[in-house]
């Protein structure tokens, strides 16, 4: 069991998806908490996470923001839909009035939730540990050239390298841990994920006058699509998404 705040979150699973039995006072102390919690929830990759919020006492209208929430931080990476089950007819005449039902779909049971969900896409992954010393970044960027060489995705290799490299050297420099690196091809899209065990988020932050600090932070922006940075268990992955476009992709292979 996971606490979240004055929320409790429950998981389980079903189907392939992680099913979420919530339970408590959802309000503005509990409201981040419960955001991260069932952030981390999605970092496997299941196929949902389907959030039951009957047992919620929900405060105000605008907490339920807590869901859509999620579904945007969760939307390009790790790509998890998000799912929401109230048995209660009240409660799901609450949410269907809301505006969050217009981004994450409610459902009666937990049955009919995971019914609807469709089958992913097809990823590949391959994820190496590194120790947070400098000739990490060599080695990561080596790890990467193989990897979107055996992908077929050259034609984003310089990209690829350059954003693995800073993901690599900023966990190094303000993280001083153990780190992993994870490479995620699906849908056309290339993630590049660094976890490593320091909690504090990666932010680029603007300094009075308008210039931007971070400079590792603003390559990987620069360079890709749309990064984000996601609270992990025990610390965080910073995580950014390149299009490489179907065409390139080579075939999958049985193994």
């Amino acid at each position: 069991m996971n606490t979240a705040g004055e929320v409790s979150i429950r998981p389980r699973q079903a189907g392939g998806c992680t099913i979420a039995g919530l339970t408590g006072r959802l309000d503005g102390r509990s409201y981040g908490e419960l955001r991260d919690g069932l952030i981390r929830l999605t970092l496997d990759q299941p196929r949902a996470l389907i959030a039951e919020v009957d047992g919620l006492e929900i405060t105000s209208e605008p907490a339920l923001t807590v869901f859509s929430a999620v579904r945007t931080r969760t939307n390009s990476w790790p790509g998890v839909p998000v799912l929401l089950v109230a048995r209660d007819r009240e409660r799901r005449a609450m949410i269907t009035a809301s505006a969050v039902h217009r981004f994450v779909p409610l459902h009666s049971c937990v049955e009919a939730a995971v019914g609807a969900v469709a089958e992913p896409p097809s990823r590949r992954r391959r994820s190496t540990g590194f120790p947070p010393v400098a000739a990490s970044s060599h080695a990561a960027r080596r790890f990467t050239r193989e990897t979107c060489r055996g992908w077929n995705i050259g034609h984003r290799q310089e990209d690829a390298l350059g954003v693995a490299t800073e993901l690599v050297e900023n966990a190094v420099t303000h993280a001083g841990s153990p780190l992993e690196l994870r490479l995620e091809l699906r849908d056309g899209r290339l993630t590049i994920a660094v976890r490593d065990e320091d909690p504090r988020p990666a932010v680029l932050r603007q300094q009075p006058g308008g210039a931007l600090s971070g400079y590792g932070l603003q390559v990987i922006a620069a360079l890709s699509d749309t990064w984000g940075c996601a609270p992990a268990p025990g610390g965080k992955i910073v995580w950014a998404v390149l299009r490489v476009g179907p065409r390139h992709l080579a075939p999958f292979r049985v193994r």
